[in-house]
């Protein structure tokens, strides 16, 4: 790696991966509407998140756009089903493993990644190409 790039780019890049696909190692405990909903959600966003992730990385002006709109819409997602935030907590009864484990979720599946996402969003534009 280029001790030249964007740190800020190469951490988004992988976030955007991470929330692709780190959803597919983790099985919560949830009632069978919230895990269909929470399916639907990650089926459609891996294909955008991979993409634009990748266009991250390679500084591209759009990737930036279209990482920031996923959050937008990642972040309204929880807001109007609220019962989702059950699924990407990590509910067991182990103290600060469960902490830690639920802190790790809540970046790569749920909405602390999003806003991470967000509040990197103005200084990424400033290494975009196009």
């Amino acid at each position: 790696m280029e001790t030249e790039f964007p740190w800020m780019m190469w951490a988004v890049g992988w976030l955007a991966l991470l929330k692709a696909f780190s959803w597919l190692a983790y099985e919560p405990v949830e009632p069978a509407g919230v895990l269909q909903l929470m399916a639907y959600k990650y089926s459609l966003g891996v294909i955008p998140l991979v993409i634009f992730g990748i266009g991250v990385w390679n500084l591209r002006k759009w990737a930036v756009v279209g990482i920031l709109l996923v959050a937008v819409g990642n972040l309204i997602f929880f807001i109007v089903n609220p019962q989702t935030l059950g699924a990407v907590v990590v509910q067991s009864d182990v103290g600060l493993y469960t902490m830690i484990l639920s802190a790790i979720t809540l970046i790569c599946n749920g909405p602390v990644g999003d806003l991470l996402i967000l509040c990197a969003g103005p200084g990424m534009f400033k290494y975009t190409k196009q």
